[in-house]
């Protein structure tokens, strides 16, 4: 659970301390499990409605409710959640599984359009208030434009992971066209996310957030090296690609060739394991060397930052940014001036990442200069 004080109208929050927080990362897996449960239940949705015996003008109700619980939702999130937060989201999460819950005994429901609008309406509650609250929790830390904004893009990508949702769904439809497994997914994801928010006793940032500081005694690498090791599993896979599609011989395993390539396969295998475990070192390590170059609290702690790094959507190009905004502070207050383009990094954190992460580690090695910083 978070590590709350007395609230602070001059407190600042920065990304670190947004993701330092249970609550953040409650929020974020809520919001997940929303998304992925209302992408499925939707994907789906018509076929069940037309199995159960509803038809099109039917169907249409649901939707209509589903619109008409967006303006719900928004009521919800500005003015209930703004000073009860964790109510404004688990009320609604809790009054759409029991009216979700009812299909499973009575599948004829489906076919009434006054439970389709009454589901339909708290669908789309649910659906709303999520990403309309939690940019209100977020805003009232008062964080700097880049920290909101990177904090809340992480929180988006919950959207981007719901569009693996209709495959999962549909082999739960496969299962009973009649939409009962589909409906207790719905429910189950509803509670779960029930669940993540019941500990969370105040879902504003409007507290003084936890002090944390986890230093590591700086160390200079060579960016081209780390570009380098973090690309080669890259190329490796692209050659080995041309190999099996641009030079295939009639009978692969009767020249050998079959051997080959599986062998070659395991290696780059080993090799792309290999780059990915020193990404989640590099990501350690270069939080850690910058909090032990000067206290900051946008530094995530380095476990943090490794857990985010290869586990969160975005999560790298994100914590790059922040990265590079904090290091370029730094410079100017040094007289080194701006150290890193953050435009230029944002476009290769997202077009090829071991380029943005070779430019950190390059202007980090320039913040270190004058330091005791080690040499690798």
């Amino acid at each position: 659970m978070d590590n709350t004080s007395q609230p602070s109208s001059k407190v600042e929050w920065t990304l670190a301390d947004f993701l330092g927080t249970y609550r953040y990362w409650a929020l974020f897996l809520a919001s997940l499990l929303v998304a992925v449960s209302g992408q499925g239940l939707t994907t789906v949705f018509p076929l069940i409605a037309r199995e159960t015996g509803s038809d099109y003008q039917t169907v249409a109700i649901f939707y209509l409710g589903s619109n008409a619980g967006w303006i719900i939702g928004a009521f919800l999130a500005f003015v209930v959640a703004s000073r009860h937060g964790r109510p404004a989201l688990i009320v609604p999460l809790f009054v759409c599984a029991l009216v979700a819950v009812s299909v499973v005994p009575a599948p004829a429901l489906w076919a009434s359009p006054v439970f389709l609008f009454l589901f339909g309406s708290l669908f789309g509650t649910v659906r709303a208030v999520f990403p309309l609250a939690i940019a209100i929790f977020l805003v009232g830390g008062r964080p700097g434009k880049i920290d909101f904004g990177c904090a809340f893009t992480l929180m988006s990508t919950t959207i981007l992971t719901s569009a693996f949702a209709p495959s999962g769904v549909s082999w739960l439809y496969q299962a009973d066209q009649g939409g009962v497994p589909v409906i207790l997914g719905f429910l189950s994801c509803l509670v779960i996310a029930i669940i993540l928010l019941l500990p969370t006793q105040h879902l504003a940032f409007d507290d003084t957030p936890r002090r944390r500081h986890r230093p590591i005694a700086p160390q200079k690498r060579s960016p081209l090296m780390v570009a380098a090791i973090l690309t080669t599993p890259l190329v490796l896979i692209f050659l080995l690609t041309l190999g099996v599609y641009g030079f295939q011989v009639d009978n692969l395993e009767a020249n050998g060739y079959f051997e080959i390539m599986l062998l070659l396969a395991l290696l780059v295998l080993v090799i792309a394991i290999a780059a990915f475990i020193y990404l989640a070192y590099w990501s350690y390590r270069i939080h850690g060397e910058l909090a032990g170059a000067a206290p900051s609290q946008r530094l995530l702690t380095p476990l943090a930052a490794m857990l985010v790094t290869i586990l969160v959507p975005l999560g790298l190009p994100v914590l790059l940014v922040t990265l590079a905004d904090l290091l370029n502070d730094r410079g100017s207050k040094s007289g080194k001036g701006r150290l890193i383009s953050i435009p230029w990094l944002a476009f290769w954190s997202f077009l090829f990442p071991p380029i943005a992460i070779a430019l950190v580690q390059n202007a980090a090695n320039k913040s270190y200069d004058g330091s005791s910083a080690e040499v690798a």
